[in-house]
């Protein structure tokens, strides 16, 4: 539920929040994810690298697995069925996802060349380093969100270190309410509306997003406090009275 308009000063880390903070974790949760998966993958690729080994299977079968998701966008997963004898004389059959080219040129019978762990013969790979390869990719990855992450914090970080800064020395001055304004923005099906103002100036200016029933009390002509930052001015119900 959005934040009421309040006279009691505003914490930054609520300013934060209310100003898109909470975006922040969208690619915060991808970072973590795509760094844990990179780790693992890396960790397979040096056992690949220590005790893996070479040897040829033969494809017993192919299956071309069809999911659609909740818009019925359909993807598709190929998967080949191989059997192969370890050093020691066991006979694995295993299941392994690949591409779409790869699957293609490998029917029912044919010979292809894996490697495989001696310690857990059902992990393969089909071209060799490809785990480090997968790594190597998932930890770029990793990085371009975690840019984006540094992104999405900076810039309600910024617009909350402005509010803070002019409650605490910006100019108070009155204002004039001159409506409330219907906004872009739905909480939980519920649309959510902006004061609008005009300063002395004539310079306009708008509050954070709140239910349009927590901004009655201010209806147009009336009075607010607001607080000059450098770039704009800030209302007192948004960020609190100095």
């Amino acid at each position: 539920m959005p934040a009421q308009p309040t006279d009691s000063p505003v914490s930054f880390l609520r300013l934060f929040w209310r100003m898109g903070g909470w975006l922040s974790l969208i690619p915060l949760v991808i970072t973590l994810g795509l760094t844990l998966a990179s780790h693992l993958t890396l960790g397979l690729a040096d056992r690949f690298d220590t005790e893996g080994r070479e040897t040829v299977g033969t494809v017993i079968d192919r299956e071309i697995s069809i999911s659609r998701d909740s818009d019925g966008d359909e993807s598709r997963s190929y998967l080949l069925t191989i059997r192969f004898d370890t050093s020691a004389g066991r006979e694995v059959v295993t299941q392994k996802s690949t591409g779409s080219t790869f699957y293609h040129e490998h029917d029912i019978g044919s010979d292809l060349t894996l490697w495989y762990l001696d310690s857990d013969p059902d992990r393969i790979e089909l071209s060799r380093g490809e785990n480090r390869t997968a790594s190597t990719i998932t930890q770029l990855l990793a990085l371009v969100f975690g840019v984006l992450c540094l992104v999405a914090l900076w810039f309600p970080a910024r617009r909350a270190v402005a509010a803070l800064r002019a409650r605490m020395y910006g100019a108070e001055e009155t204002a004039r309410v001159l409506d409330i304004q219907r906004s872009n923005i739905t909480v939980n099906n519920h649309r959510l509306y902006r004061l609008s103002w005009q300063e002395k100036s004539g310079r306009r200016g708008q509050s954070l997003a709140y239910r349009r029933e927590m901004l009655e009390p201010w209806q147009p002509g009336s009075a607010i406090t607001v607080y000059q930052g450098i770039k704009r001015g800030w209302w007192s119900g948004d960020v609190g009275l100095r």
